[in-house]
């Protein structure tokens, strides 16, 4: 099934991807840097870069290729689709102002967990929390608590195209202990990441429903070890971001 699907991809716009890819992960680039990391002669380089700069994917400042407005427009597009995902935001922030804890809204999107809001006030932002950044539902808080959501069948269609990669020595791999500990989060109604995809944060995460059991997404609270560690600190932090997700659902639910 894998070999039939990379086989209906176009290489062209595989390789315009990878660009924009490139050039995010270089913060801008210039041809040659680009055509030396993709191996790719300059000539076909230039083509890509001319087609994507005059579509506004791109823009040139000097002779280094930056990311270009058109991809704004079209992610606030992904961030304002959804009534759902506007009002997430001013939750977001409240998440952050109450608990002072590094705050994020996201959605499962192709079975990943993708940012779409974020609240950290002055605090240095942290390169995983960016917005558009995707990670893994099985070893994320915000993740584990949509998983717990899905129905197992769609679950496990997730996690048989992702699989569970081992990212600390805490992640969880073997499938069956992920389920148990879905279904102990579906009975408390949080879930929680003991440094399971980064080393030393922590998090609590909280799904939220729409008025058909629908999962709109889930909201999130990471923060370092210490103000985990004791349980009557960790499940205030829970009956916090459970209260606010809750006021979340009852307004979209009456708007």
């Amino acid at each position: 099934m894998a070999r039939e699907r990379d086989s209906k991809k176009l290489r062209t716009t595989a390789t315009s991807i990878e660009i924009l890819e490139l050039v995010e992960e270089l913060n801008g680039a210039r041809v040659s840097e680009i055509a030396d990391q993709m191996e790719t002669p300059k000539s076909t380089i230039h083509g890509h870069l001319a087609t994507l700069e005059s579509a506004s994917f791109l823009f040139k400042q000097g002779d280094c290729y930056h990311l270009g407005p058109e991809l704004l427009r079209l992610g606030n597009q992904v961030r304002t689709r959804e009534e759902g995902f506007v009002l997430a935001r001013e939750f977001t922030e409240r998440l952050y102002q109450e608990l002072g804890l590094r705050s994020i809204f996201a959605v499962e999107m192709d079975g990943r967990a993708v940012f779409v809001h974020t609240a950290s006030g002055n605090k240095m932002g942290w390169t995983h929390e960016q917005l558009g950044n995707r990670l893994y539902l099985h070893n994320t808080a915000v993740g584990k608590a949509i998983l717990a959501e899905l129905p197992r069948l769609r679950a496990e269609q997730t996690l048989d195209k992702w699989g569970m990669p081992e990212e600390t020595q805490n992640t969880i791999t073997d499938r069956e202990t992920l389920f148990d500990e879905l279904a102990e989060i579906r009975h408390q109604g949080y879930a929680v990441n003991h440094a399971e995809n980064f080393r030393e944060l922590h998090g609590i995460g909280v799904a939220a429903t729409k008025r058909s059991g629908d999962v709109i997404g889930g909201f999130s609270i990471t923060g370092p070890e210490h103000l985990f560690t004791d349980p009557d600190e960790e499940q205030r932090l829970a009956d916090t971001v459970t209260e606010i997700v809750t006021e979340y659902e009852l307004e979209l639910a009456l708007a």
